[in-house]
């Protein structure tokens, strides 16, 4: 990758592969450690023959439409059909941050789809982190001490005057689409924001979001599983080490359960599907590539020096500055760093890419790039106006993000362009765009509601929605345009 055409070409090759199955042996996330006693390896001793409903993937979608479909119906058979350890993927190995992202994104939006469909969006988001915190609040008291939810400030400092001033405008925006949200957010002044966070002095200014939180969401997916399996032992099942490697549909019209799921463990016939496997969605969804794709995250815990005080408890930081491509090299830097600081151990939980293209898109989370190790390990002096320098070992582990070319989520009933099988009976909820903690869980819900005969929920995005109109404008294409901008 030597020029920007050749780079170009070459990005949207890599946007428009396969990503297969999840890799055996990921890289190690401090989350997932120690794994869940009951839940992390759960499986029956035999998979059970014929389910109503199959969910492919355990993180917080996946949970969340169990939850959904378990909850709807006394008699309705669930089985969760996940390739590793359960909450394996991106749930478990993400940033642990509940926040809304809507600031950035509605604005955005609506050029394209209008200013109700944005505040759609907007409001969405908002009910989805007050329903995590609902979720977290009936756990029994040792789990929702584990999960470690606390209402924090979500500070966003920016590194330049053009980042911030583009801030300043979408908060406005925001602003006129959804008055009186329950997420109030501030501009501060740099000074203000070194005083109070702790940021580097170089920083232009910075944003405050009222209503963030921050948790340990191995930890929540894994206990409300685990509440699922208590209370559903008769009729739901959590199948771990279980990829499913091919789908077919024979006979959609006659059959009661028309797919064959094929798993090493050997096939599971389903009436319905549900996919809910995020960046890994286009190995069973085959014309899904190019229009929703892999990004491999890094992610880290590092321990500050003494001097930097625990503001866990208050606090998660994001620092924000314009993304850099190095055309010859092909390293991309999107400009985006996210922090939060555990409150019972100060150590800073962080996360932020700086690596070469050909790295950053892929779905292979066994590894981490060298340059997206180096990048971590040195941000935290970029960030903040204090004795930082990490003490001791840094553990670093990547995760694979599911992106869809039009920056939103993609939800509802696949169609046969999609699936290249007969039948009506699948159904998505994924690619959300590193943005899941303010979206998935109600997302699930939705798809849930929809796959069991039900209309689009009331207040769930119609952006959202799969649609061959949609669908259609989707692609590699205009998908290297939104990953760089």
């Amino acid at each position: 990758m030597t020029s920007a055409p050749s780079l170009a070409e070459a990005v949207k090759s890599r946007i428009a592969l396969p990503p297969g199955l999840p890799k055996p042996n990921p890289t190690t996330a401090v989350w997932q450690d120690p794994p869940h006693p009951t839940v992390a390896d759960a499986q029956s001793a035999v998979l059970p023959k014929t389910v109503d409903i199959a969910i492919i993937g355990s993180g917080i979608t996946g949970c969340s439409v169990a939850h959904t479909l378990l909850d709807a119906s006394p008699t309705l058979r669930v089985t969760v059909l996940e390739a590793r350890q359960a909450v394996s993927g991106a749930t478990g190995r993400n940033g642990g941050h509940l926040l809304s992202d809507s600031s950035s994104l509605v604005p955005k939006l609506v050029p394209a789809i209008g200013t109700d469909a944005a505040g759609e969006v907007a409001r969405f988001s908002e009910a989805n982190i007050a329903r995590i915190k609902e979720l977290v609040a009936a756990l029994d008291r040792l789990e929702r001490e584990a999960v470690e939810l606390r209402e924090v400030i979500g500070s966003a400092a920016f590194g330049d005057a053009e980042t911030l001033a583009a801030a300043q405008e979408g908060l406005k925006i925001l602003e006129e689409i959804h008055p009186g949200s329950g997420l109030q957010h501030k501009i501060v002044s740099a000074e203000e924001a070194v005083k109070k966070y702790k940021y580097n002095t170089s920083i232009a200014g910075a944003v405050e979001q009222q209503g963030a939180a921050a948790l340990w969401p191995y930890r929540l997916i894994t206990a409300v599983f685990r509440q699922l399996l208590d209370k559903h032992s008769d009729r739901f099942n959590l199948e771990t080490s279980t990829p499913v490697q091919s789908i077919e549909c024979t006979n959609a019209e006659g059959p009661e359960y028309p797919y064959t799921l094929t798993t090493p463990r050997g096939t599971i016939r389903a009436a319905k599907i549900i996919h809910c496997t995020n960046g890994f969605s286009g190995h069973l969804v085959p014309n899904l590539p190019g229009r929703l794709f892999p990004i491999r995250g890094t992610m880290s815990t590092q321990q500050p020096g003494p001097s930097f005080a625990n503001l866990g408890q208050n606090v998660s930081w994001s620092y924000l500055c314009k993304p850099k491509l190095d055309h010859e090299t092909g390293e991309f830097c999107p400009g985006l760093y996210y922090a939060q600081q555990n409150a019972r151990t100060g150590a800073i939980f962080i996360g932020g890419e700086g690596q070469k293209m050909e790295d950053l898109l892929s779905s292979d989370d066994s590894v981490i790039a060298r340059e997206a190790r180096e990048s971590l390990c040195n941000v935290l002096p970029r960030i903040y106006d204090a004795d930082v320098a990490p003490v001791g070992e840094q553990k670093v582990w990547s995760g694979i993000l599911g992106f869809t070319s039009d920056g939103l989520p993609l939800v509802g009933r696949l169609t046969e362009d999609l699936t290249g099988r007969a039948g009506d009976g699948e159904w998505i909820a994924a690619g959300f765009n590193g943005h899941g903690m303010d979206k998935c869980w109600l997302t699930g819900e939705a798809v849930a509601k929809m796959a069991i005969g039900g209309e689009r929920p009331e207040g769930f995005p119609r952006a959202f929605m799969v649609s061959p109109e949609r669908c259609g404008m989707m692609g590699a294409e205009q998908a290297l345009e939104v990953l760089l901008g």
